[in-house]
């Protein structure tokens, strides 16, 4: 079986509004240096390249900072889209369809290498890898003005990056509305691919909220 290539797209399309700030997260100092950089060095050191997806209003600045902190780390720009699934799009557009594509959130940087590793050896055999983890709280689910209590044991949380063959999850893209879905692995299941779930990592979190840098402040990076 020949040894797929192995291609990081690190989209960084988002505004990060949510965290109440003017500049998006994946630009914003963590342990002294910004997110994206972080993040770029995860993937840097396991993957054969990698692409970033930007969004064009933000280039410049990035490049600023690549500037301010002597960031030489070698990767691809890529523009983004209006959405998050159209910036995806635009980065599969630069990879060659018998690679293994990771799809992942420039805004989680606490990925363990372990993880990318297992992640690309997963989907490498089974077409497809996507992290996940267990909920450690109570669920219930509203319905119209009442609720009930759901199985959580049932239930998975969805993190990236998601791996998949890149020609296949192509395919995806160009068959269904994408814009309608807000994971790679729903886009794949939509389209009638399996999708392949691993173990992932409770700490590998989104930062989505302030208190999210916080908390990162204080775990191993």
């Amino acid at each position: 079986m020949p040894v797929l290539k192995r291609i990081a797209l690190i989209v960084a399309g988002g505004t990060g509004t949510r965290m109440g700030n003017e500049i998006p997260k994946q630009f914003l100092v963590l342990r002294g240096k910004p997110v994206l950089m972080h993040t770029i060095e995860k993937f840097f050191s396991r993957s054969d390249e990698v692409i970033v997806v930007l969004p064009a209003d933000w280039i410049s600045h990035w490049q600023s900072l690549c500037e301010d902190y002597k960031f030489n780390v070698g990767y691809k720009t890529v523009i983004g889209g209006v959405t998050r699934a159209a910036s995806v799009r635009n980065g599969l557009n630069e990879i060659d369809s018998n690679a293994i594509v990771a799809v992942h959130d420039a805004a989680r940087p606490l990925i363990s290498t372990a993880l990318i590793d297992k992640l690309y050896i997963v989907a490498g055999e089974q077409g497809s890898a996507v992290p996940v983890v267990t909920l450690r709280d109570s669920i219930r689910i509203i319905e119209g003005n009442a609720n009930r209590a759901v199985d959580r044991s049932a239930f998975r949380l969805v993190q990236t990056p998601q791996c998949f063959i890149a020609g296949k999850l192509m395919e995806s893209f160009n068959n269904i509305e994408f814009e309608i879905f807000t994971d790679e692995a729903s886009l794949m299941e939509a389209s009638g691919q399996t999708v392949f779930l691993v173990e992932g990592e409770h700490t590998n979190i989104k930062l989505t909220h302030p208190e999210d840098f916080i908390y990162a402040e204080h775990l191993t990076i």
